[in-house]
């Protein structure tokens, strides 16, 4: 038995956004592996098709049901994985270290929370979409700001939610970070801000700063930055500088991405808007 990848993967994401993490994909193909190990966490949503998992405990099939399988290897946890010709599988996986895992999750729980030690599989719908959600922004390339946090919420899902509670603290000094965070990116409008760097500046956990900043503004962080964008990029607009500057000034990933979400803020296109300014 050795350490090696699963070998089940037939795509990996064309992103390397952040350190300690990587994305795969079926792409509905069968697949095997032998009895092995490796120094990640795996975690996984089998949306199609059946898998069998043989483990030091005992041996489990699963079928994907009607909103998807989810598992999860922990690190240095022996198992060997096969799917079924019949029912070829397609599946979104994670890979990640411990410490993102636990940077994720952190401040989720009153209590410290000690990490599952056992291949386990499971249906929650919820965690689910959560994780979906994650792995399909990050695949397309969000910012970190946005991908962080679907991070921090699918790994709360199924971390936290399906173990112990997910825990709001009552309202305190967290209305002061809130401020503080809507100040940071203000400041920090047009830069790709993380999730970690903006909770780090205010001195609150990755879980809790994205819980009280939704829940004080009505927004997650990453939706309050664009909306920020968008909204300076009005002056802009109406004094003639061309959309393509005024992406690249505010931080869009191209002229494109900054088109479509000024269409679907302000229901036309920036050319048009500069037109009738």
């Amino acid at each position: 038995m050795g350490q090696e990848q699963c070998r089940h993967d037939t795509q990996r994401s064309p992103q390397s956004q952040g350190s300690g993490l990587e994305l795969f994909v079926t792409g509905g193909k069968p697949f095997a592996s032998e009895m092995h190990h490796h120094a990640w966490w795996e975690i996984g949503l089998l949306q199609d098709g059946v898998v069998t998992t043989e483990t030091e405990s005992g041996l489990y099939t699963q079928g994907a049901g009607s909103s998807g399988a989810l598992f999860f290897v922990p690190p240095h946890e022996p198992h060997a994985a096969s799917s079924d010709p019949r029912f070829v599988p397609m599946l979104r996986g994670i890979r990640l270290e411990t410490v993102v895992l636990e940077r994720a999750i952190e401040g989720a729980s009153p209590q410290p929370m000690p990490l599952p030690r056992e291949v386990t599989a499971f249906e929650d719908p919820e965690a689910s979409h959560s994780l979906l959600r994650f792995h399909r922004r990050f695949w397309e390339g969000a910012p970190p700001l946005e991908w962080e946090t679907w991070l921090v919420e699918a790994m709360v899902d199924l971390f936290i939610r399906r173990y112990g509670s997910a825990t709001l603290y009552p309202l305190g000094s967290e209305v002061r970070a809130v401020r503080r965070a809507r100040e940071y990116l203000h400041a920090h409008a047009p830069e790709g801000v993380s999730l970690e760097e903006l909770a780090t500046a205010v001195g609150l956990s990755k879980f809790h700063l994205a819980r009280v900043f939704a829940r004080d503004t009505g927004l997650p962080p990453h939706t309050y930055q664009q909306r920020l964008r968008l909204w300076r990029a009005l002056p802009l607009l109406r004094r003639g500088v061309p959309a393509g500057e005024v992406a690249y000034t505010l931080g869009f990933a191209d002229q494109a991405h900054f088109a479509r979400s000024f269409k679907a803020s302000y229901g036309m296109t920036p050319r048009r808007y500069a037109r009738g300014a």
